[in-house]
């Protein structure tokens, strides 16, 4: 049977996904699953969010990946060095090899490829697009004050809402429509473009 998505999205829902579930076990296991400020509870919900938004924009740099691939050989065959110049060109100085996957950034990768990816979004899903690029803000905003420790970055994220459980399950489950829905525009504009898809 064909594919109908990118090797990434199957990445993600399996393997990446596999991973968060994984932590969440383990955060269910260590709180016994109760309501409450204990200290490794508070530890564990950060860790949550660090793990989200590093599965996310493992699973960017794949979509823009595969898409690459597939936008080259369009072009012509794996064994010709300028289609391998070509592939390299298109990956090259990526900001999701840099930073983090916010919205900017991921716009300007796969503008890379040719693709305005959120007017494409935008264009596809109207109201959900919305909710992506704001939990994508949102989810990166907490990944940065946690990871570098700023307590008072920290504190202005948990003042517009809670880092608990709750959120993480809110915003793991925009992101896995982010990735399906980001799966679907850039296959669209492929088969638009290079005459191919992700049926290969």
């Amino acid at each position: 049977m064909p594919r109908t998505h990118s090797a990434a999205l199957t990445r993600w829902s399996n393997r990446r996904c596999a991973a968060l579930d994984s932590l969440e076990a383990v955060h269910g296991a260590v709180t016994g699953r109760r309501r409450g400020r204990q200290y490794a509870t508070e530890h564990l919900n950060l860790a949550l969010f660090v793990s989200l938004a590093a599965e996310f924009q493992g699973y960017c740099r794949d979509l823009h990946d595969d898409a690459a691939n597939v936008f080259a050989l369009s072009l012509g065959p794996a064994t010709d060095p300028r289609i391998t110049a070509l592939r390299a060109t298109l990956v090259r100085g990526r900001k999701l090899d840099q930073g983090n996957a916010q919205p900017s950034a991921l716009g300007a990768d796969f503008q890379l490829l040719g693709l305005s990816l959120w007017s494409a979004v935008h264009a596809a899903y109207p109201s959900r697009g919305k909710g992506w690029n704001a939990t994508l803000t949102s989810l990166n905003s907490a990944r940065n004050a946690i990871a570098h420790r700023n307590d008072a970055q920290l504190a202005a994220v948990k003042a517009t809402q809670p880092l608990d459980l709750a959120t993480f399950k809110r915003w793991r489950r925009s992101l896995d429509g982010a990735a399906t829905g980001f799966d679907k525009v850039t296959g669209a504009y492929l088969t638009e473009i290079a005459s191919t898809s992700w049926h290969r």
